[in-house]
């Protein structure tokens, strides 16, 4: 071959070797961040947030693929859930603080750091409760399954977190007060139930919502129990509200309307009322009642297509910041009234004297996942006839409700490793280490998790 043929030859080789290295370069940035099919379908911000979209297209009540991946990055994150990620801005905004190592022995404590995207533990609550070394394992499991498929890397920090029902100051807990000045400084982090329940009736998160998932696919809304369900610990109460639980029973046990009782499972007459918790979806109408602070059970119900119904919420989970909320009175007016009036809940909102709270009710059914009634569920009664005689409202908030959770993935796998990324990179941003934490690494998680599975907790004899 002559030397110009060779010359030209290696250069035209050359060019589409380049060219080939752009379509390569081409195709990973567009996965590179994220776009999905459906995340194009879905480009228009109106049509992202379900909420908003009236649509009867089932497929939104059901996950779609990207929901099960665990590597997304920042972008696909962001993009995929913004609603569920809200809460780290509303903790960011209020500003640096100083972190400070606190007694190693304080219930349900964790301190520990991250480095390099791994997970150290540095001390542990000398705990012996079944339940709460359950629920500290479930926790470290998911925080670790976060790092380790992280696409990007993670900044380093140190953290403590809580695993009791009362929020610590400067810790990730499950559940922070629903008032824009609270006077504790909380991050929230996704419930253990995530992971797994230690119970064999409930067991892993994906479990449930796939038994849930078929009964609302064999389930349209209209063959439902058309009655409000309920079942709980009658004394498991907020303070803020002592009488919670007996107040709802006594509305509504025994009623037509409703199948409400007092959780007798354990009870001495060899029955038991218990539902399963996918069960709970088959009744159009499931009344929420948070414990001492919040009850694990909201997410469950979050699931169903189905009326969720409540007092207003006085504490808030991660999945407390998808509810979107319409009063009970707002709701009967606007439907039945023609528009929406001014009544006795309206007005309390306009005169509010202290905190408002930070997830706020909507006044528009066509725009709310759930239905607030009165604390003492005085209203409730009025509130399931409402929604019995107006059937086509009732199916809109149930399926607003699905739509939020479920199809929109904010109960997913994917969006639990981007909660607790965006967890650590808010934190990490505000927070001041104190000096008093010093050098130490701690024990990788690896270890300590296998340390932890062997380790004797029966009681000692005394010598």
């Amino acid at each position: 071959m002559a030397p110009i043929s060779r010359a030209l030859f290696r250069t035209s080789l050359l060019g589409c070797f380049a060219l080939f290295l752009c379509g390569i370069a081409l195709f990973y940035e567009d996965h590179g961040r994220g776009v999905f099919p459906s995340e194009k379908r879905l480009q228009n911000a109106d049509e992202q947030h379900p909420l908003t979209n009236p649509t009867l297209d089932n497929s939104l009540l059901f996950p779609r693929p990207e929901h099960h991946l665990l590597t997304l990055n920042l972008h696909q994150c962001t993009a995929l859930f913004p609603t569920l990620l809200s809460s780290i801005p509303h903790s960011i905004a209020r500003g640096n603080f100083s972190l400070k190592k606190s007694n190693p022995d304080y219930q349900g404590l964790v301190q520990a750091r991250v480095s390099n995207n791994n997970l150290y533990i540095l001390s542990t609550a000398p705990d012996h409760t079944p339940d709460l070394l359950s629920d500290r394992t479930s926790i470290l499991q998911q925080l670790h399954r976060a790092l380790i498929t992280s696409p990007t890397p993670l900044p380093d920090t140190c953290f403590s977190l809580v695993l009791n029902d009362a929020p610590k100051n400067n810790s990730w807990v499950f559940a922070q007060e629903n008032k824009g000045q609270s006077a504790y400084r909380t991050w929230l982090m996704p419930h253990f139930a995530f992971w797994s329940w230690a119970r064999p009736t409930l067991g892993a998160m994906d479990d449930i919502l796939r038994k849930i998932a078929t009964i609302e696919r064999g389930t349209p809304f209209s063959q439902k129990e058309d009655r409000a369900v309920w079942r709980g610990t009658p004394w498991f109460n907020p303070l803020s509200a002592p009488t919670l639980r007996q107040d709802l029973i006594k509305v509504a046990g025994g009623k037509e309307w409703a199948d409400v009782q007092a959780l007798s499972s354990n009870g001495t007459d060899g029955g038991g009322n218990g539902l399963p918790i996918e069960r709970f979806c088959a009744y159009k109408y499931v009344v929420y009642t948070e414990g001492v602070t919040y009850s694990g059970r909201l997410a469950y119900h979050q699931a169903c297509a189905s009326v969720l119904v409540m007092a207003p919420l006085t504490y808030l989970t991660t999945t407390g910041w998808l509810v979107r909320p319409i009063y009970a009175e707002d709701l009967i007016a606007q439907v039945e009234g023609g528009k929406v009036g001014r009544t006795k809940t309206t007005e309390k909102r306009e005169n509010w004297k202290g905190p408002k709270p930070v997830v706020e009710s909507v006044m528009d059914y066509q725009q709310a996942n759930a239905v607030y009634v009165a604390k003492d569920f005085s209203n409730l009664e009025a509130t399931i006839g409402f929604l019995r005689r107006w059937p086509e409202v009732a199916e809109r908030i149930a399926r607003n409700q699905r739509m939020m959770s479920i199809g929109a993935g904010n109960l997913s796998p994917a969006a639990e490793v981007c909660y607790w990324r965006a967890l650590v990179r808010g934190w990490a941003s505000v927070v001041e280490v104190d000096a008093d934490w010093g050098d130490e690494m701690g024990e990788r998680f690896e270890t300590w998790i296998l340390k932890e599975a062997s380790r004797d907790r029966s009681p000692r004899r005394g010598s």
